[in-house]
C-alpha cells in the first residue's frame, strides 16, 4: 500500500503501541523513539535518531533489515547510505535491533523502526509524448472524447492537468481531471483537425511552491466526417443553417433545334449535369436519373455520368424543363434533384460576326464612368460596334447580345456603344469582344483597342440641343445652334468663336452665353408673333364661313326646298344688313353646319390657303391681304356695310357653279340679285338632292368658287 505522510503516522502510533510493554523493561539502561524517519536523498552518515543510555551501558546492532543502511556513531544511529522512497517497501519499514548492555546488569534489546520519507524529486510523465484521437463532426456538446493521466514516481504528489486548445474545441473536466470533453459543434468542412497541448503538473497551478515539475504531451483529434448531407449539384452557392449547411443550385439550361437530333452529350449552363457528395470527407459515388416516366422518352441521361443526349429530333416548338436527381450508389435516401430547362429553336447556319474584325476608340480618362468612348480623337461622335447574321436576310438579328469577354474597365450596352465602366489610367486597353445569339448561343469575337488619353474631355452630355436656325428680318443671315453627341457626365461644348480668348474645355465665356440667349429670345419672339397672326386668321375664317353658311341657308328656305330656286325667284342681300343678328334666318341651322365645317376645316389647310401662297412666318413685312378674301368683310371707303351673297346652281354632270360677288352692293338702289337659271339645266324635279346634301357639299362649293373667281 501507499506509505503516505498521513499512513506513516499511523504505522508510527501503531509502533509505539507494539513497543510500550517492551519500554518499561529496558528504560533503566536505555531508550529511543520507536520509529524514526528520514526524507530519502539524504547526505551519507546523516544522523537517523539518537538513543538515550545510562552511563556505563554499551551499544551494539545485533541485526537490521535490509543490511548494511544504518551504524552506530556513539549514542547515534546513522545512515550508511542514501535513501530512495522509490525502492523503499512502504508496507514494511527498515529495522534495527540494538542491544543495551552493562556490567552486573542483563543485555536489553531496542528494536528501531526507519521510515523514508518521500521527496518531490520527481517530474510527473504521459505514457506517450503524442495522443491521436478520433470524434465525429457534429459529436454533441460535453461529449467525452478521451481520458488522458500522467504519472509521478513521487507517490505523494497531486498531479493537476491543463489543457491548451487554440480554438476552443475542446476543454478539460476539471483541472484533477483530464477528461477531455466537447466544447463547440464541430464541422468537418471548417476543422479537419485539432492541435491541443496537454500539461501536468506535480504541483497546484498557481502555487508559490520551492519545487515543481511539470510534463506535457501533443494531442491531435481528428474530426470525422458523418453521412448527413445529400449529394450537391455544382456549381452552387453554400447557406449555412444553425449547424446545418445547403447547397443552392439554380438548374442547368440548354438549347436544342427543332425537328434535329443533337449528336453527343448535350451543352448546358453553367456546366453539364454534376454532383458531388455533401458530404466530401466521404465522397459517396453519385448516379443520376430522369424523374420523369414517359412512354416514349427524347432524352437519355447517363447514369453515371449525369450526360444528358438525345434519342429522336423534338418535333413541337417550346422549353422542355427535365428533372434530373442525383443520389448516393450506396445509400439512395440521400439524394437532390434539379432543373435542365431546354429551349427548342431553329436551327441557324451561320453565327453573328461583327462588321469588322477589330475596333479601335479613344476617350480621355477625365470623361468619368459611364462615358462614351469615341471613334477619333478629334470626333464627338460615339465608337458603335455593329454585327451581322447572315441568317436573316437584311442582317438584322434582334436576338443578338455584345459582351467583353477579357476586361472590366469597358462595358458594350445592347445597342453595341462602348461605356466606360471604372477608371482608366492613361494608356491603350486591348479588350476582346464577343457577340453571341441568344437563342442558340452561337457567337464570334472580335477585338477592341481603346486609347486613354490624359486630360482631354473626349465626351458631351447625353442631353441633345436640337438644331435651330435663327433668321433676321432680311433674311440674309441663318445663326446655327448646333448640338453635338455626348454622354452622361461631361459638360457640352460649343463651337469655338472665331476672335477672343478661349476659355478652358468645356466651359463657355460670357459673350458666347450671351449670344446664345439673345438667339433664343428671337426666335421666342418670332414664334409668338406667328401664333398670333394664325389666330387672328382663324377667327375670320370662322366668321366667314358662318356667313356662308347662313347664306347656303337662306337660299334653301326660299328655294323651296332641294330642288334649288325655281325660275324667276329673286334674292336679296337685305338678310345680311348685320352680323351679330341672333334672329337671322334659321340661325340655330347655321350654327350646326358651322360646327360641321370647322370639324372638316381641321383635316386640311385653311381655305385662303388654297388659293394664295402662305406668307414665311419669320418674314418681319408681310404682303397686304387681297379685297377678295373671306377675311375681309368691310369696305374700303367707308360706305354702309353690305355682306357678299355666294349663290349656286346645280347642273347635271358638272356639279355645282357657285357665283361669289365680290364687288359691295348699295342698298339704296333697292336693286336686286336675280339669278338666271340656265336653259339647259334638267328641272328641278329631277334633283333629289336634300338641304343636308347641300350642306355636306359646301366645302365641295368653296373648292369650285376658286375657279369661278
Amino acid at each position: 500500500m501507499d506509505f503516505r505522510p498521513k499512513e506513516s503516522s499511523a504505522v508510527f502510533f501503531l509502533l509505539v503501541i507494539f513497543t510500550l510493554s517492551k519500554f518499561s523493561e529496558v528504560q533503566s539502561l536505555c531508550s529511543a523513539s520507536l520509529i524514526s524517519q528520514i526524507e530519502e536523498n539524504n547526505p551519507v552518515n546523516a544522523v537517523v535518531t539518537t538513543i538515550n543510555v545510562e552511563d556505563g551501558v554499551a551499544l551494539r546492532i545485533t541485526s537490521q533489515v535490509p543490511e548494511g543502511l544504518f551504524s552506530l556513531d556513539g549514542n547515534n544511529l546513522i545512515a550508511l547510505t542514501v535513501m530512495d522512497f522509490e525502492t523503499f517497501n512502504k508496507e514494511k519499514p527498515h529495522e534495527v535491533r540494538v542491544e543495551c548492555t552493562k556490567v552486573d546488569s542483563p543485555p536489553v534489546s531496542l528494536t528501531l523502526n526507519i521510515a523514508i520519507l518521500d521527496l518531490n524529486d520527481n517530474p510527473p510523465a504521459f505514457a506517450e509524448s503524442q495522443f491521436s484521437l478520433n470524434v465525429n463532426e457534429l459529436t454533441k456538446l460535453e461529449t467525452s472524447v478521451g481520458r488522458i493521466e500522467a504519472t509521478d514516481p513521487d507517490k505523494t504528489d497531486r498531479l493537476y492537468y491543463r489543457l491548451d486548445c487554440p480554438g476552443g474545441e475542446f476543454a478539460l473536466q476539471a483541472d484533477f481531471n483530464p477528461n477531455i470533453l466537447v466544447k463547440k459543434p464541430l464541422d468537418y468542412d471548417k476543422v479537419k483537425k485539432v492541435t491541443m497541448t496537454l500539461y501536468a503538473q506535480d504541483t497546484q497551478i498557481g502555487s508559490s511552491a520551492a519545487v515543481s515539475h511539470t510534463a506535457s504531451s501533443t494531442i491531435e483529434v481528428n474530426i470525422a466526417d458523418i453521412d448527413n448531407r445529400p449529394p450537391w449539384f455544382q456549381p452552387c452557392t453554400e447557406i449555412e443553417f444553425a449547424t446545418s449547411k445547403v447547397c443552392m443550385n439554380s438548374g442547368y439550361e440548354g438549347t436544342v433545334n427543332l425537328n434535329e437530333q443533337a449528336a453527343g452529350p448535350l451543352s448546358l449552363k453553367p456546366g453539364p449535369v454534376n454532383a458531388i457528395d455533401g458530404d466530401n470527407g466521404i465522397n459517396e459515388a453519385i448516379q443520376y436519373t430522369f424523374l420523369e416516366d414517359t412512354a416514349d422518352p427524347i432524352f437519355q441521361i447517363n447514369i453515371d455520368t449525369g450526360s444528358i443526349t438525345m434519342l429522336k429530333p423534338v418535333g413541337e416548338a417550346g422549353p422542355i424543363v427535365l428533372t434530373v436527381m442525383a443520389y448516393q450508389k450506396e445509400n439512395p435516401d440521400q439524394f437532390a434533384t434539379t432543373t435542365v430547362i431546354l429551349k427548342v429553336v431553329i436551327s441557324s447556319n451561320h453565327p453573328p460576326k461583327f462588321v469588322k474584325p477589330s475596333y479601335e476608340g479613344f476617350i480621355s480618362e477625365d470623361a468619368g464612368v459611364d462615358s462614351l468612348v469615341l471613334e477619333s480623337k478629334t470626333s464627338n461622335r460615339p465608337l458603335r460596334v455593329q454585327a451581322t447574321d447572315e441568317d436573316f436576310s437584311n442582317g438584322y438579328n434582334p436576338d443578338i447580345k455584345f459582351e467583353v469577354v477579357d476586361g472590366t474597365e469597358f462595358s458594350i450596352t445592347p445597342e453595341g456603344f462602348i461605356l466606360m465602366a471604372k477608371t482608366v489610367t492613361p494608356g491603350t486597353v486591348n479588350l476582346q469582344m464577343r457577340v453571341f445569339d441568344t437563342n442558340n448561343d452561337e457567337s464570334s469575337t472580335g477585338s477592341l483597342t481603346v486609347e486613354v488619353t490624359e486630360g482631354v474631355p473626349t465626351t458631351t452630355p447625353v442631353t441633345t440641343i436640337m438644331t435651330s436656325s435663327i433668321i433676321t428680318t432680311d433674311q440674309s443671315t441663318d445663326t446655327q445652334l448646333t448640338a453635338l453627341p455626348s454622354t452622361s457626365g461631361s459638360k457640352t461644348s460649343l463651337p469655338p468663336s472665331t476672335g477672343g480668348q478661349q476659355g478652358k474645355a468645356g466651359e463657355y465665356s460670357a459673350g458666347e452665353m450671351a449670344a446664345v440667349g439673345a438667339s433664343l429670345a428671337v426666335v421666342l419672339v418670332l414664334c409668338l408673333v406667328g401664333i398670333a397672326v394664325m389666330a387672328h386668321r382663324i377667327k375670320g375664317h370662322n366668321a366667314n364661313w358662318k356667313k356662308l353658311s347662313e347664306a347656303s341657308i337662306f337660299r334653301s328656305s326660299l328655294g323651296g326646298g332641294s330642288g334649288g330656286p325655281k325660275e324667276g325667284m329673286q334674292y336679296s342681300n337685305e338678310g345680311f344688313q348685320h352680323d351679330g343678328d341672333s334672329g337671322s334666318v334659321n340661325s340655330k341651322l347655321a350654327a350646326h353646319l358651322e360646327n360641321k365645317l370647322e370639324s372638316g376645316l381641321k383635316s386640311g389647310p385653311p381655305l385662303e390657303n388654297r388659293t394664295r401662297s402662305a406668307a414665311a412666318p419669320h418674314t418681319s413685312t408681310s404682303t397686304p391681304p387681297d379685297s377678295s378674301s373671306l377675311a375681309d368683310s368691310e369696305t374700303v371707303d367707308g360706305e354702309k356695310e353690305v355682306k357678299p351673297i355666294l349663290t349656286k346652281e346645280r347642273r347635271g354632270e358638272e356639279g355645282y357653279k357657285a357665283v361669289w360677288f365680290k364687288q359691295d352692293i348699295d342698298p339704296n338702289t333697292k336693286e336686286d340679285v336675280v339669278i338666271i337659271p340656265d336653259t339647259g339645266e334638267p328641272e328641278g324635279d329631277q334633283e333629289e338632292d336634300d338641304d343636308s346634301e347641300d350642306e355636306d357639299n359646301l366645302r365641295t362649293d368653296m373648292d369650285s368658287e376658286d375657279d369661278e373667281i
